[in-house]
């Protein structure tokens, strides 16, 4: 009877903790880094409200693919995979909670940021903190999906840096898909980037599953 009633729990914390420990430590501090040396290397003292979107969009809404882009590398290594998957828990279930912890850690970046920018007197609003969160999300999704179609991490960071670089070059072209909309005053793209973002994070999470139980659908 206990043995049941401890397969019928599923250890939420125990298996957040363990990975934020094990295998989100380094891209979290990463992150951190990335959102200090921002303050450092841009201006954030006494900027009017497109001008406080500038270093969250720019630089800041990168942690996403530093965050999201490795949540399948535990299991891309073929020896950590079948120890997960030999627990009576589902794969796809510890992903999910990689995931969530890992938003909740872009959201709460952008925010102490975005608190930060407040304090020097930068023009900060929960719009801004919204379209930086969207754009990260977005970015960080393009890159599980790489990752979960090609099985490779290093290969995953390729999709969002290019997708960067492109915004760079084409601009507003882009329409809603622009990442810098909201340091031209656009703002609704915002929705539609956080809206993808969530789609693609749910397409990647199938993907990896599929891509689990057919090894050899995507080799190369």
């Amino acid at each position: 009877m206990e043995m049941y009633h401890s397969k019928k729990r599923f250890p939420i914390l125990e298996i957040a903790k363990i990975n934020i420990r094990h295998n989100s430590l380094l891209s979290i501090v990463v992150a951190i880094i990335l959102c200090f040396l921002t303050t450092l290397l841009i201006g954030t003292t006494n900027l009017e409200r497109n001008s406080s979107a500038m270093p969250l969009e720019m630089f800041v809404s990168l942690i996403g693919i530093i965050l999201l882009t490795p949540v399948f590398q535990p299991e891309q290594n073929e020896e950590i995979n079948d120890l997960v998957s030999s627990k009576y828990y589902s794969t796809t279930k510890v992903e999910l909670i990689r995931v969530m912890y890992l938003v909740g850690i872009i959201v709460l970046l952008i925010s102490v940021f975005a608190l930060y920018m407040k304090i020097q007197n930068c023009d900060i609003t929960i719009i801004l903190i919204f379209g930086a969160v969207a754009d990260s999300i977005f970015l960080g999704s393009m890159g599980m999906l790489a990752s979960a179609l090609t099985g490779n991490t290093v290969i995953g960071y390729m999709p969002p840096l290019l997708y960067y670089a492109l915004n760079i070059g084409m601009g507003a072209k882009l329409g809603h898909f622009y990442l810098f909309s909201m340091s031209i005053g656009n703002y609704i793209g915002k929705i539609w980037m956080f809206a993808a973002g969530v789609l693609i994070i749910i397409v990647s999470l199938l993907c990896q599953r599929f891509c689990r139980r057919n090894p050899f659908t995507f080799s190369y």
